[in-house]
């Protein structure tokens, strides 16, 4: 039992004449606590950096599919069958699918809060108020916080000619999103595989870092 005693209060600097020693040793021991705090305070802010660019690659993805359905031209498209039947159901229910997915893609752009994705909500928001009268025209109007609300009564009672300009014709708020919306989603996966890297080169350095804590022969 003295062994180990006298063992362990050397290793830990109990009794030791020699402060400075001691003192070291529970600096060391408490910059690596620092260190792990840290490391997780990071680790926490990647996994919502990595939750944002996800959602934002999502939502922009089906805003351009919306829009390209709203955008079709042609027999088979959802104005030429509005026209048709004398129902707006389709055309109605494509919009608020869209406005719903843009809400998101301007909530995650807002919560990155980064330069780029500062430039595209502006686009975005360019774009809505140059379709103000368009888009009210079929119920739907812009709020402060650059997202859309939709009166499904007055969405639904606008005219197929109505609906066509603010969402079917080639200069409509949905093809001028879906051409934002596709540089966003680029921009989405861009700042996801930064993520990895940045992951991936801080783990390389900590294994080193780390691997020096338990090294008994320096």
């Amino acid at each position: 039992m003295r062994v180990t005693r006298n063992y362990m209060s050397a290793l830990l600097g109990i009794g030791n004449k020699s402060t400075g020693s001691r003192n070291h040793r529970m600096s060391s021991l408490q910059a690596t606590g620092a260190n792990r705090f840290l490391n997780a305070s990071k680790t926490n802010r990647t996994g919502a950096s990595q939750t944002i660019y996800q959602n934002m690659k999502k939502n922009a993805g089906e805003v351009q599919y919306i829009a390209s359905e709203l955008t079709k031209t042609g027999e088979g498209s959802l104005f030429a069958k509005a026209r048709e039947s004398g129902s707006t159901t389709g055309i109605v229910n494509e919009v608020k699918d869209f406005v719903n997915k843009y809400n998101g893609m301007v909530r995650s752009l807002k919560s990155s809060g980064s330069r780029v994705d500062n430039s595209y909500l502006n686009q975005l928001n360019a774009n809505a108020k140059m379709c103000r009268s368009a888009l009210q025209a079929t119920g739907v109007t812009q709020n402060s916080d650059g997202t859309l609300s939709i009166d499904s009564k007055a969405l639904g009672a606008a005219s197929v000619d109505q609906l066509e300009k603010a969402w079917g014709s080639s200069t409509s708020f949905a093809a001028k999103t879906s051409a934002a919306a596709s540089n966003v989603q680029d921009n989405a996966i861009t700042g996801m595989n930064n993520l990895v890297n940045n992951s991936y080169s801080n783990l390389l350095r900590g294994f080193g870092t780390r691997g020096n804590y338990f090294n008994f022969w320096s």
